[in-house]
């Protein structure tokens, strides 16, 4: 691994931004201005979810292969999306959401509790900046749920329940944690709220909503590293949209919409899941009947988008992919054919080269990387 992607794994094991690591030294810098030891990851660790297991993997730092370690029971069978903060990981399934403490040394899963998902059909769970709340967005009837986390890292039952739209498919809270969107595929439009993160309480944003094109059908939202920016993945029209975040009002401001497919593409597509780079440089997107990964490169100032080109994830339906904390590699989860495959980033272009083997997972729903020790 070079030393800069090393660096950058540092600063992600600590929450922290790669920015305040010293290029020079590598020691890390306090807000004091005081210079730190490093603090460098033992190693990756990946969590995939499919058919009833979830399961752990070590990463290989050069390759970017993925050795499975092992694995745990799902709480319920099919659990699909999940998400990681600190000694915590929290999954839905089956109207449910679940809790597990992870092992800091090893990332091994310890089974919690779960509670009633606050809705029907989940199809997200992330956590707030402060590890304190849990949201959750629930696709079949459109609501989103708050719930707190206790102390042993398990779920209260949900403390908030709303109705952003038809088909809430994602719900995230952006670097400020002061804001939360909403894609809602149904309604057509992506829900702003402002969080409390002390009270754990959204409140609609003025406006409480930001219109897509009719029919688009918006997914999944995510962040540029510059708080400025944020791009939502249009799953019925396969398109990306770019938009400008105000990060002092939570507000978002259609810039410009490209279409997610290769030029002459044909066929039936739908788009999945939509990952920015951590350098900030690149924008990925996977697309669902074409079964490619489209990148676009980011400009810097104005956040619009330029379309690089598009890579085959070498399988059938990519309903999820990710970035290791250093971008050096991505991981698309090929739902319809059973493989997770890696592929390595070039640095430069941000395009991708397939890297190592792929491993066989049943029905892969999520896949997500993490530096260890926590």
């Amino acid at each position: 691994m070079s030393r800069c992607a090393v660096l950058m794994l540092a600063a992600a094991a600590c929450g922290g931004d790669p920015a305040a690591i010293d290029a020079a030294s590598g020691d890390s810098i306090g807000q004091d201005g005081s210079v730190d030891a490093p603090i460098i990851p033992t190693k990756l660790v990946a969590y995939v979810s499919g058919g009833a297991d979830i399961a752990w993997y070590d990463v290989d730092p050069q390759a970017g292969g993925l050795t499975r370690i092992s694995t745990i029971a799902a709480f319920r069978t099919g659990a699909s999306f999940l998400a990681h903060r600190g000694t915590s990981l929290y999954a839905v399934a089956a109207n449910r959401v679940g809790a597990y403490t992870v092992a800091p040394a090893t990332g091994a899963l310890t089974f919690v509790n779960d509670v009633d998902a606050g809705g029907t059909g989940p199809t997200h769970v992330s956590i707030d900046a402060t590890g304190g709340h849990v949201f959750v967005a629930n696709y079949n009837n459109g609501t989103i749920s708050v719930f707190p986390v206790q102390g042993n890292g398990g779920l209260g039952a949900a403390s908030q329940t709303l109705s952003p739209g038809a088909n809430a498919h994602m719900i995230a809270a952006d670097a400020t944690n002061r804001s939360v969107f909403v894609p809602c595929l149904g309604s057509n439009l992506v829900a702003q709220y402002r969080f409390e993160p002390t009270t754990g309480v959204l409140t609609p944003n003025t406006p409480p909503s930001v219109a897509t094109a009719a029919g688009a059908g918006p997914r999944h939202i995510a962040f540029a590293p510059d708080g400025r920016h944020a791009y939502v993945i249009n799953e019925l029209d396969s398109t990306m949209t770019a938009y400008s975040l105000d990060p002092a009002t939570g507000r978002l401001t259609s810039l410009q919409t490209l279409s997610s497919r290769a030029v002459g593409a044909t066929g039936t597509n739908t788009t999945a899941e939509v990952v920015v780079h951590p350098s900030g440089k690149f924008l990925y997107g996977s697309n669902r009947g074409d079964n490619n990964i489209v990148v676009f490169a980011i400009n810097a100032s104005t956040g619009m988008l330029t379309l690089a080109g598009h890579t085959s994830t070498q399988g059938m339906t990519p309903r999820n992919f990710a970035l290791d904390p250093a971008g050096t590699f991505l991981y698309a989860a090929n739902a319809g054919s059973n493989s997770v495959v890696p592929f390595r980033i070039d640095a430069t272009a941000g395009t991708l080269t397939p890297t190592a083997a792929a491993i066989t997972v049943p029905t892969p729903q999520f896949v997500g990387l993490f530096a260890l020790p926590l």
